[in-house]
């Protein structure tokens, strides 16, 4: 019996009959899904909404079942489903589907292979017409009735550099890295395509050998164009010659990074003693609020697909086709998709671990003998996969007062990141799910002298809007503020604990090394952040410092925070610098007074938020005090009403330690990185105006509370839903 006669036979008697006239949308893209259709007589295409207008990139006949992908997989509808013509339907809940579905695995086989071409077709038919710059339903149609389709298992090879390059490819679903050879002949990593991405079309255009060989990174489908049709296509359209073009230059111009901008598959390992379905649960709640995201774990495999076991399922299993189907429909028709692993090395573990973009190990702050040998095993299972990013996620007590030995547990396993986080606390639990999936929130800090306590009126204003902060960075006073950010006070002990720090911080000496003892600042340094290691702060930090000896921005990612904190504010002249490992640092405003670059590649930050309080122009000439200054002089000035027609020498110094780094800035600030740039024009305040801290910080909220305010609505994220 056919699908479409056991489908009525079942589910008829309990169907809904819709009518359609000509025209008619039976679905629209975005919908929930919450029905599945039978189409009984007549035709609908389905349509989707993209730059260059609606494009048909289907059409469904009758006795076909339509809706299913999104019922069985999650997600939102892919597509407007409309009526050509009058056609009548048989509309089916999605709880009788469901269980029809479980009643007949057979029958499901052949639902989900259909649901797999008509998905594919679709994100097919999607990037042609983007890439051709047409809506043309026919030329589209014309293109994609001539895809040969490829799939790949994860590692598998799609071809080597030096093959003959015979074809182009557009990535569906998946991940793929490409490989160059390097100078020693070891591959080098040159770039990760993932979906909506087009590979192999440069040796077409040159017809040359391959220049670099493919892999799959994880499970990927893609469509094949042979030489014939993809050059058909450049001739027809010069439109997509040129967006073409524009891929290629961009991969050749990006620098290799090792980690995807996102996570579309994330991997979630819990360690730790918590409930770990309601950990990964709220995890992906969060997720959701940046685009779909479905939960999967072994349980949840299992009872969707209403077969025991069936995530555990291992190569030879007869059960693999559906499995691998219901995971490929899932990453095509979300925009996450979290997999949660087991508390042991199963094969649904090894899978997971297997798909994934990102892996996050939720352990204990002070792993036992078992759990470290279980975080040692998952490590290991993606030891040979480098394109893999590893992210450790603490938790913490709800009593503990701040971490400890981070460092330690860090070094232990092969991570990129370490995250903190409190049981019980949910902006924490947010926090990961954010930067876990490269959605975090990044907030930068320059220098400025005193002008920085405006960051903190910056920040208010940011709070306000609901913007969260997932990783602060910073630059001279901006690194002061930013670490005590990352210290995660409430607004009333953060205040405290700057005055504290800015208070009586100037101790002059005989300017031999520099103006500056130094004393006061160090000190002030030493009791905020003495104790703690970078790596403790309870939010991701880094800061920057010049490193004088190799010439070269040294970035502060790990070890002292007081040590990293105090290199970078040695202004040069003014605060002697710091020895560390033989080598002498000071200000990082030497050569990056606004360090945003290093969180622009950093893949667990998709939004970066920088503040700039340092002056477009310094001081002015107040008169032509000639070529030569007699320091007696300047000095019997300085006490003149009106004061002294002399520059000071730490405002001097300070602005030439800017003028460089700010014409540097501006040219790295061209490439667009930054969502919001808050530059902040605060007259009237100095840089070394440290007694007043309060007016300076309310200053900087009064200019940045309504571009914050305009920016903060076009974010829907932001949106509180009630």
């Amino acid at each position: 019996m056919t699908i479409a006669a056991t489908l009525i036979e079942s589910l008829g008697p309990n169907a809904r009959s819709v009518s359609l006239a000509d025209g008619d949308i039976l679905v629209e893209q975005g919908d929930a899904a919450d029905n599945v259709y039978f189409i009984q007589s007549g035709t609908v295409t389905a349509s989707k909404s993209t730059p260059q207008g609606e494009v048909i990139v289907g059409t469904v006949d009758a006795g076909q079942v339509i809706g299913e992908v999104t019922v069985v997989a999650g997600g939102l509808r892919t597509a407007t489903i409309r009526a050509s013509g009058a056609v009548e339907v048989l509309e089916i809940e999605r709880s009788e589907f469901e269980a029809w579905l479980n009643g007949n695995p057979e029958m499901a086989d052949s639902v989900s292979a259909q649901a797999r071409e008509r998905v594919d077709r679709t994100n097919v038919a999607t990037m042609v017409a983007e890439l051709m710059g047409s809506s043309d339903q026919a030329l589209v149609q014309q293109v994609v009735d001539r895809v040969q389709w490829r799939r790949l298992e994860a590692g598998e090879l799609l071809f080597r550099e030096g093959d003959l390059a015979d074809a182009a490819y557009f990535v569906v679903g998946g991940r793929l890295m490409v490989l160059a050879a390097g100078v020693s002949g070891s591959e080098q990593l040159v770039a990760e395509l993932g979906r909506g991405e087009v590979v192999g079309e440069l040796g077409l255009l040159d017809r040359a050998p391959r220049s670099a060989t493919v892999r799959a990174v994880r499970d990927t489908t893609l469509a094949a164009f042979s030489t014939s049709t993809f050059e058909e296509l450049v001739a027809t359209s010069p439109q997509m010659m040129l967006n073409v073009t524009r891929g290629i230059l961009t991969r050749l111009r990006k620098p290799a990074q090792r980690k995807f901008d996102r996570a579309a598959s994330l991997t979630i390992a819990v360690t730790a003693d918590t409930d770990a379905d309601a950990l990964v649960s709220e995890i992906v709640a969060e997720i959701a609020r940046f685009g779909t995201a479905k939960h999967l774990s072994s349980d949840r495999v299992d009872r969707t697909l209403n077969r025991t076991s069936i995530s555990q399922i291992t190569s030879n299993n007869v059960g693999v086709p559906r499995l691998a189907e219901f995971m490929h429909e899932a990453d095509v028709g979300n925009d996450h998709v979290v997999l949660q692993t087991d508390r042991e090395m199963t094969p649904w573990t090894r899978r997971a671990l297997r798909q994934a973009d990102r892996v996050v190990v939720v352990c204990s702050p002070q792993p036992d003998a078992n759990e470290c040998a279980l975080i040692s095993e998952i490590f290991a299972t993606i030891d040979d996969s480098s394109h893999v990013a590893r992210m450790l996620a603490v938790l913490h007590p709800t009593t503990v007062d701040r971490p400890r030995g981070t460092a330690a547990l860090a070094a232990r396993w092969p991570t990129d990141d370490v995250v903190h986080v409190r049981s019980g606390s949910s902006a924490d639990v947010a926090r990961l799910a954010r930067l876990a999936s490269g959605h975090g929130y990044g907030l930068v800090f320059s220098g400025g002298g005193a002008r920085g306590f405006a960051h903190l009126g910056a920040l208010r204003a940011l709070r306000e809007q609901g913007v969260p902060v997932d990783q602060v960075a910073g630059c001279s006073m901006g690194a002061v503020l930013a670490a005590t950010i990352a210290l995660d006070h409430d607004d009333d002990t953060l205040w405290e604990v700057v005055q504290r720090q800015s208070q009586r911080l100037r101790d002059y000496t005989l300017p031999i090394v520099s103006l500056l003892k130094g004393g006061r600042i160090s000190r002030s340094i030493e009791h905020t952040f003495g104790s703690w290691d970078i790596e403790d702060l309870w939010l991701p930090f880094y800061c920057v410092s010049t490193n004088l000896t190799t010439s070269q921005l040294e970035v502060h990612r790990r070890g002292s925070a007081a040590t990293a904190i105090r290199a970078s504010v040695a202004i040069p002249g003014v605060l002697p610098p710091v020895p560390h490992d033989g080598d002498l640092l000071v200000d990082g405003g030497v050569m990056n007074n606004l360090p945003f670059e290093m969180m622009r590649d950093n893949s667990t930050v998709g939004t970066i938020i920088a503040v700039d309080v340092a002056r477009d122009q310094g001081p002015a000439a107040a008169a032509d005090y000639g070529m030569s200054v007699s320091g007696f002089q300047a000095l019997i000035a300085s006490f003149r009403r009106g004061g002294s027609v002399y520059p000071s020498a730490p405002s001097v110094l300070l602005r030439s330690l800017l003028a460089g780094a700010i014409q540097n800035q501006n040219a790295s600030l061209a490439d667009g990185s930054i969502d919001l740039l808050l530059t902040l024009r605060l007259p009237g305040f100095g840089l070394l105006d440290f007694e007043r801290s309060r007016v300076i910080a309310d200053a900087g909220y009064e200019a940045s509370k309504s571009e914050v305010r305009t920016w903060a609505a076009t974010r829907p994220e932001l949106r509180v839903t009630a």
